[in-house]
């Protein structure tokens, strides 16, 4: 039924221990995952145990070629077992609640479980995704008519969504070292929030008063206290001697963590100000500043823009200085505008390898 377990993920874990396939790694790391191959024996074909704890897998040429043989295989094999599950998964998403579909058809990868509650057949589970790979800050997944089993812990790390006759089924590896719970269930569905862009991106604001001008005030706004939403009102915050409040919770002693404890009902992109397009007799002036946001925005204007901006293009390209970890913004956009074939001899020879 699940192809997911906790000892076929060990085991494919263990396979990377020591595959390399696009790299040399230095004798270092390969004897210190040799070591932690020594913990894992049990994911591991039995004749390669004595090379393994006599330290001569690494020597042994043929025994080695063989051992990364058979890692190869189980990663390959789980790839392919994988591939044919997102594939399942994603025809399988879009048969839950309109809510549960929005979770599941992405990822609750490094989601943090906050709390679990059971009542009435229902089990829900709050996550912080503040380390996850979602817009979403703050889920919180309630599954009806459910039976479950196994321990949920920690941090969520992998899951396999599959379809049963009663309704669904879900599997997933939390915690280190992992954990399994299986759960099974009717439907389920989710409430979420956003992150304020203001919350994110939002380094000048330094008062409560600005924090609020720069909060949307068409959108709702909410606080969690004890693992439950309250909405607030922008009216509501305020700053008292021993800290800030939204209405009568005190959300923290100062506004840095203040901020991290407010999000929003709708999805605001905080990096969009970097696609506002520089007036064309304003780009080189922009590009060459110090502000950091404002170059970036001229060079996002600079691929928009193409031949127009060909000509500032290549004095900014010969002319510019910059940190070495924004050197390969500059690489990318000689590359782009000489693909254009628009690139002079001077920017071609400072930034391109030929």
């Amino acid at each position: 039924m699940f192809y997911l377990t906790k000892e076929k993920q060990s085991k494919v874990d263990v396979a990377h221990l020591l595959y390399y396939p696009d790299e040399s790694p230095d004798m270092e790391l390969l004897h210190a995952h040799i070591k932690q191959l020594k913990e894992s024996l049990y994911f591991i074909p039995e004749h390669f145990h004595g090379a393994i704890l006599d330290g001569t897998l690494l020597t042994n040429n043929r025994l080695f070629s063989d051992y990364i043989n058979w890692c190869e295989n189980v990663i390959f094999y789980n790839e392919e077992q994988l591939t044919l599950r997102y594939e399942k998964r994603d025809k399988i998403v879009h048969k839950l609640s309109e809510s549960g579909a929005s979770v599941f058809s992405e990822t609750l990868h490094d989601g943090k479980l906050l709390c679990t509650k059971r009542q009435d057949g229902q089990v829900k589970l709050l996550f912080d995704m503040c380390g996850g790979f979602t817009t979403k800050a703050i889920i919180e997944l309630t599954f009806i008519d459910a039976t479950e089993s196994g321990n949920l812990w920690n941090y969520y790390i992998y899951d396999e969504l599959i379809e049963t006759d009663e309704g669904f089924g879900l599997r997933v590896l939390s915690g280190n070292p992992y954990e399994e719970w299986t759960i099974f269930f009717k439907d389920v569905t989710a409430f979420y929030l956003f992150r304020p862009a203001a919350t994110i991106e939002g380094e000048q604001i330094t008062t409560l008063a600005q924090l609020i001008e720069a909060l949307n005030p068409d959108m709702n706004y909410f606080i969690m206290e004890n693992d439950q939403f309250i909405e607030v009102e922008l009216e509501q915050f305020r700053e008292c001697e021993n800290g800030i409040y939204a209405g009568t919770t005190c959300l923290a002693s100062d506004l840095k963590e203040a901020k991290r404890r407010i999000y929003c009902d709708q999805y605001e992109d905080p990096y969009a100000h970097f696609s506002d397009m520089i007036p064309l007799e304003q780009l080189e002036e922009a590009a060459l500043s110090d502000d950091q946001v404002l170059r970036i925005r001229a060079f996002n204007t600079m691929f928009e823009l193409g031949e127009e901006a060909a000509h500032i293009v290549n004095r900014v390209l010969t002319n510019i200085k910059v940190p070495e970890h924004e050197q390969i913004l500059m690489e990318i956009t000689a590359s782009h505008f000489k693909n254009l074939d628009l690139l002079g001899e001077e920017a071609k020879t400072r930034w391109l390898l030929e």
